[in-house]
């Protein structure tokens, strides 16, 4: 009986542990003022950015999603920081050596993680059973103990040109509310406003699966209740969105609507 009681009571206290452990995770996150922008992928010297890419340069000029947020990861700093939250962007590469957006990193402040093989499957630091190419951006993320972390990317889901336009915001279990704030602003602003998207609005999506398409970015994120988004909600690949993020007051506005979202989510919650 005595054997019996003491096991209980071990339990019992490794549970209340474990809640209270989550509790201070969770209070950590909700006092945080500092959001992590991600730019996804990474730049290769000689061959440029390692993302999505449109299959020709006819529809206004190449674009590439490493080298576009590169460019334009400052707009979406710009609007955080305007509202009174500090903004630290990322990425998992080298400073790219085209001048241009060496340049734009320079302006930005990027903090290059340099991944020792960007390619790579790497464990989680933080959350040893979440692994994935690209998890030591999200580690790194995690250690400036955030209230959110923003994965910057374009879709893409085709070699050559097609009108897709079923984009969403995926996210963490966590990051639904965020995500939800941060589609309804897109839709309300950008998506079939100025940038042409065959009438569908912008998606949410939970992802989960493991390091598919980048679910233990978000998995790992989620493990500290930090609410985490993934941005593949333009295509690359559709002519007319490529035509809309060709011209840079229209990439300046549709960055600084991934922004204008994200602080709409913090300053409500």
């Amino acid at each position: 009986m005595k054997s019996t009681l003491r096991f209980l009571m071990a339990l019992l206290l490794s549970v209340l542990i474990v809640q209270c452990a989550q509790q201070q995770m969770q209070r950590q996150v909700l006092e945080s003022h500092t959001v992590v922008l991600d730019i996804g992928h990474y730049y290769a010297p000689g061959r440029g950015g390692q993302g999505a890419r449109t299959p020709d340069a006819t529809q206004g000029g190449a674009l590439e999603e490493c080298e576009f947020w590169y460019k334009y990861a400052g707009e979406v700093k710009d609007v955080i920081e305007q509202a009174g939250y500090r903004c630290v962007v990322i990425n998992r590469g080298d400073t790219p050596t085209d001048p241009v957006l060496a340049a734009a990193a320079k302006r930005t402040g990027v903090i290059q993680v340099k991944t020792p093989q960007p390619t790579a499957v790497y464990l989680s630091r933080h959350h040893p059973k979440r692994m994935a190419v690209g998890i030591l951006s999200a580690d790194y993320a995690l250690d400036w103990k955030p209230a959110a972390v923003i994965f910057l990317h374009l879709n893409s889901d085709s070699d050559t040109w097609r009108l897709s336009n079923k984009g969403a915001f995926y996210c963490n279990k966590v990051g639904v509310p965020m995500a939800t704030a941060m589609a309804e602003h897109m839709n309300r602003t950008i998506f079939n406003r100025s940038m042409p998207n065959g009438g569908f609005p912008c998606g949410v999506v939970i992802r989960t699966d493991g390091h598919k398409g980048g679910g233990d970015w978000l998995n790992t994120c989620n493990d500290s209740w930090v609410p985490a988004i993934i941005t593949e909600i333009a295509f690359v690949s559709n002519p007319e969105h490529a035509r809309f993020l060709n011209v840079p007051t229209n990439a300046r506005r549709f960055a600084r609507a991934i922004g204008e979202g994200v602080v709409r989510y913090l300053s409500n919650r």
